[in-house]
């Protein structure tokens, strides 16, 4: 068998531009910012912000299946092309919003391109590596461009609470061109060889992981665990605030969050041959519950630190899950199941954040820091558990052989 040499790596091509791909659709300059974007320049609250974000959430639930099997019945780099327009004219739509009403049009449409990012990408770099033989390579590659991702928003963090304080709207066209550059790389993008089998319809949820139970405990454990950091992510913002803090510092205090993620992300497979990656899991869950307690219960600048590991949380826990989705689900609909993992997420976050939202309001921050942390161990902890029984604490990286879930119609 033919052995590829790394100078001579056919898969080289694919992986840069992937790397590029995610670069550029994590250039989110308003995200330092966007509370007081949307608070200043609209005239939202933190509670009406996060019920514009549930929005977004709810189309990404929508249309993560429909999107995700386009993607493979379609081709997954005109998926991602047509997601980053989608993306671009959602976020011009910020610009002339005046009302809540307004961000809705912006919401939906930038929900519907992320959606068709979705699973494209990371399915099409299994694929390509598989079409090669390199499989192995996926959680390392993986794990870099997750990281990379996150040291692109920690960069556009600095840079939009800059451009903030020139002009709100400069941080909306970061983010129109960032993602018109996404849909222009993926133009150059080279569809890998995979299996096509059974029928092109549009199949149903619960024929594509009926199966599959380690699937199903995946995705449960991946919609409780990262709709929470998703939701103390948000939440950093009105805890500067309640602090005193200046927004020129929202940047640099998000950065710092995001290069952690980064450094997680992209290091995080080293921590999985020590202890297995349910293990990790499970360390990553229970330092979260106590960060977010800890946060809650004592509000200060120590606080700040805490609420930043749920970018880390993130960076490092993220790609487990995908490798473990990506080992048990065949080439056919790999789009489709790493969608409905990201639609959990999105799903999650919806009832989360406007829980949060409330206790924001009525409560203040800390109160609603400290809820989050009872909701993660509540509902985080029988999660983890469903799943270390279906895989077992060391099921990945040495995982069982994997499982094609049968093309069917329901």
């Amino acid at each position: 068998m033919f052995i590829e040499t790394r100078s001579h790596d056919p898969t080289k091509r694919t992986v840069t531009l992937l790397y590029s791909i995610i670069i550029c659709r994590s250039m989110v300059f308003i995200v330092p910012v966007i509370v007081l974007f949307f608070s200043q320049r609209i005239g939202l609250s933190f509670q009406e912000f996060l019920a514009s974000e549930s929005i977004f959430a709810a189309t990404v639930v929508a249309m993560e299946v429909p999107s995700g099997w386009l993607a493979d019945i379609w081709q997954r780099r005109r998926a991602i092309v047509l997601g980053g327009v989608f993306a671009a004219v959602g976020a011009a739509l910020f610009i002339p919003a005046q009302s809540f009403a307004d961000t809705i049009a912006a919401q939906v449409l930038m929900g519907m391109g992320i959606s068709l990012f979705s699973g494209a990408d990371s399915a099409l770099l299994y694929d390509a590596l598989r079409q090669h033989g390199q499989e192995e390579r996926y959680r390392l590659i993986e794990g870099r461009r997750h990281g990379f991702g996150l040291y692109s928003v920690a960069f556009s963090s600095l840079a939009g609470a800059w451009l903030f304080t020139i002009d709100p709207v400069l941080t909306v066209l970061g983010m129109v061109a960032a993602y018109l550059a996404t849909a222009a790389f993926a133009l150059f993008l080279e569809e890998p060889e995979r299996q096509r089998t059974g029928p092109r319809r549009r199949p149903a949820v619960r024929a594509l992981i009926a199966d599959n139970r380690m699937v199903i405990a995946a995705i449960t454990t991946t919609m409780i665990l990262f709709a929470s950091t998703s939701v103390a992510m948000w939440s950093q913002q009105p805890y500067y605030i309640a602090l005193g803090i200046n927004a020129e510092w929202f940047g640099l205090l998000g950065a710092v969050g995001f290069i952690v993620g980064g450094l997680a992300g992209q290091f995080g497979h080293r921590l999985d041959r020590w202890l297995g990656a349910l293990p990790s899991l499970v360390a990553i869950w229970a330092a979260l519950v106590a960060a977010f307690a800890a946060a809650g219960l004592w509000p200060g600048y120590g606080g700040v630190v805490l609420l930043l590991l749920g970018s880390a949380a993130w960076g490092a826990g993220w790609p487990r899950m995908q490798t473990i989705i990506n080992q048990r689900v065949g080439s056919a609909r790999r789009a489709t199941v790493l969608s409905i993992a990201g639609a959990g997420i999105r799903l999650g976050f919806i009832p989360l954040s406007a829980t949060i939202g409330m206790l924001t309001t009525s409560q203040g921050i800390a109160v609603a820091v400290l809820g989050l942390a009872g909701v993660l161990f509540v509902l985080g902890g029988p999660a983890l558990l469903l799943l270390w029984h279906e895989a077992g604490g060391y099921a990945v990286p040495h995982a069982p052989p994997r499982i094609s879930i049968p093309a069917r119609d329901g």
